[in-house]
């Protein structure tokens, strides 16, 4: 298939069966350095271990090479690892699940939901997902093509013909993180949402903001940028092309089909159950809450909400394209090294890829995500921590990357 620009939309790259990372080099300190050693930030005051401990051990059926995988060496490891992230870190709380089909699931919960009232972290309690909505959104556009509603080479100038570069810039393009367009959500954006989380900025209004920075726009398809804008205008083509809202067409095409029945596409500013999100004043040396925030600014970028079960089936069905055609999802999976990544980090269609590991992470005012599978033994991964701060350094990300190591480690490239 070529574009209107004469390329292929579907790059026949080598693929690591499929990876995550959201701009990991900034995410873990010392570069690809920071690949062989998670961060330590300190632990500040106020941000204070809880006593809450769950974990839990289930059998399953096993894949080859799975057996015996979570052994009761590695189950210790786990915990005392998570242990460390939590005390060491600054972490209130941090929540991961670990499943190997035919080996065993691991379900560690640390620290306290709610650092105000002491309140113990469950497994079950819902969190923002923030970036991994990104994959929820690009499997909503793919899903779409899939039915011939759209092409992934259809230019943006097919909706939205007065942006600038419109008409060399393709869905597919947006999908990849390739577009050229600079990106009006960045840092600036960060410090207004960090001091008023409820502001209220419309799609249009950051497309407006984008438009007007004609001297920040680079060349299409020709360098994996991450940005966040792509999937705001993906949300709006979704809501023109299938004649609904982003998130009624992600609850109609995923959510109802895979039984996520705690995951959500929110409209309102709270956060169901008793989880709260922090970020460190560092000024003042304390956390402070940021639960509550507007999740239309990140919308088809960042806004969804989830919980470790979901996620965990979700994982799966990314990793596996259970919602997609085969030659969809093999295209999905066609991955490019992101700008100033490791070689192994790469970016495919709403898709982040590190090694073999297939899925995505986010980070949110008071929030800090993974979630991520492994086709080789059918596993997923998902790690969440409630806390983010005004720097948007992803706090999940460590302990990810040293959990990974401790349950797969002849799997991992760092």
């Amino acid at each position: 298939m070529k574009t209107t620009k004469g390329r292929s939309s579907r790059r026949r790259i080598p693929s690591f069966e499929a990876v995550e990372a959201r701009r990991l080099m900034t995410t873990v300190p010392g570069g690809a350095s920071g690949l062989v050693a998670a961060a330590s930030h300190g632990r500040p005051a106020g941000m204070r271990q809880g006593g809450a401990t769950q974990v839990e051990v289930q059998a399953l059926r096993t894949p080859a090479g799975a057996r015996g995988r979570l052994s009761p060496e590695v189950v210790r490891a786990l915990d005392a690892e998570i242990d460390r992230a939590v005390a060491q870190d600054g972490l209130p709380s941090a929540a991961v699940m670990i499943t190997i089909p035919g080996s065993r699931s691991y379900v560690a919960v640390r620290g306290e939901a709610d650092l105000r009232t002491g309140r113990a972290r469950g497994a079950a309690m819902p969190f923002r997902i923030a970036s991994i909505t990104k994959s929820f959104t690009a499997t909503a556009v793919l899903q779409l093509a899939d039915r011939g509603k759209l092409s992934l080479d259809d230019p943006l100038a097919k909706w939205y013909p007065d942006f600038p570069h419109a008409d060399s810039i393709t869905v597919d393009d947006l999908l990849r993180m390739r577009s050229g367009i600079p990106d009006s959500l960045g840092h600036d954006l960060l410090g207004e949402y960090y001091a008023d989380p409820l502001i209220r900025i419309t799609p249009q209004e950051s497309i407006d903001k984008a438009a007007s920075m004609a001297h920040d726009f680079q060349p299409a398809d020709r360098e994996t940028v991450y940005n966040n804008l792509n999937y705001i205008f993906l949300q709006e083509i979704v809501a023109r092309v299938a004649g609904r809202d982003l998130g009624a067409q992600i609850r109609r095409s995923i959510l109802r089909p895979l039984g996520l029945t705690t995951t959500s596409y929110p409209t309102g500013d709270r956060l169901p159950g008793p989880l709260r999100g922090y970020s460190l004043d560092a000024e003042a040396g304390r956390p402070v809450d940021k639960t509550v925030l507007n999740p239309a600014v990140a919308g088809g970028a960042g806004a969804m909400i989830s919980t470790l079960r979901d996620l965990t089936v979700y994982a799966r069905a990314l990793g596996t394209g259970t919602l997609l055609k085969p030659e969809t999802q093999a295209a999905r999976l066609q991955g490019e090294t992101l700008a100033g990544a490791p070689d192994f980090v790469k970016y495919g269609e709403g898709v982040e890829m590190i090694g073999p590991f297939v899925g995505h992470n986010g980070t949110i005012f008071g929030f800090s995500s993974e979630m991520f599978y492994l086709p080789a033994l059918r596993a997923t991964i998902v790690v969440d921590v409630n806390r983010l701060d005004v720097d948007d350094v992803s706090r999940s990300t460590p302990l990810f990357l040293s959990l990974a190591r401790i349950a797969f480690p002849e799997y991992v490239l760092w």
